[in-house]
């Protein structure tokens, strides 16, 4: 019994401590679907792209539920995928495999909905919250990128289309909802929880995309 006492002080402690903060992994699915689509391109020719579905993201986040009724989660990911880019110019089609994604940052405030406990070992919480995001993504090639690279006069290689989609990015900041379930087992932590986000044409021609997360991390 003398032993078992400063084990379980021990533990206490930990259970505890753990809860104030975290920190880990992110692995999310970002789930869209871009429809294929074909353009004109003044009287010289068209460009087109294939379909453009979802893909695997990853990033890192930060957690503060100290403070009483609400928690402060930070988070910084991204996700990224290649699709298939076409130019046609006097009946030549070019074909490209180009970049897309979007890096972010995401503010979150929560609110812990029901919780279950196992006394100094584990816990579970379903949570709900919003918050405020900012997108760093990449556009796909239009009728004006396409003329300023000088498409009229020659056919583009690939690396040109590829470097002008590295070095042009747009931004906008959206808001977000989520709700998932997050366990801890002594200092291991993990969420999975779902993110709509509501940011205009991070897909283009949409008011935002879905996102299916995974996290590991740490307590303390």
């Amino acid at each position: 019994m003398k032993k078992m006492f400063p084990i379980s002080i021990f533990l206490l402690f930990v259970s505890q401590a753990y809860s104030l903060a975290g920190f880990g992994l992110n692995l999310n699915q970002t789930m869209f679907s871009v429809d294929e689509k074909t353009n004109s391109i003044n009287n010289i020719g068209s460009y087109g792209y294939e379909k453009i579905s979802g893909s695997n993201g990853l990033g890192g986040y930060l957690y503060i539920d100290a403070i009483p009724f609400i928690d402060i989660d930070l988070e910084f990911n991204g996700f990224g995928t290649t699709y298939n880019y076409s130019v046609t110019i006097d009946q030549t089609t070019a074909s490209y495999s180009l970049p897309f994604g979007s890096i972010a940052g995401y503010l979150t405030l929560q609110k812990k909905l029901f919780q279950l406990k196992i006394p100094l070992l584990a816990k579970a919480k379903f949570t709900a919250g919003a918050g405020l995001n900012h997108q760093i993504y990449k556009s796909l090639p239009n009728e004006n990128d396409l003329v300023s690279l000088g498409i009229a006069s020659t056919a583009l290689s690939e690396d040109v289309l590829i470097d002008f989609v590295k070095d042009n990015t747009d931004s906008v900041t959206g808001f977000h909802i989520q709700t998932g379930l997050q366990f801890k087992l002594l200092m291991l932590d993990s969420f999975l929880y779902y993110r709509q986000v509501f940011a205009d044409n991070v897909i283009p021609d949409a008011k935002g995309f879905g996102s299916l997360n995974l996290r590991l991390g740490m307590g303390f």
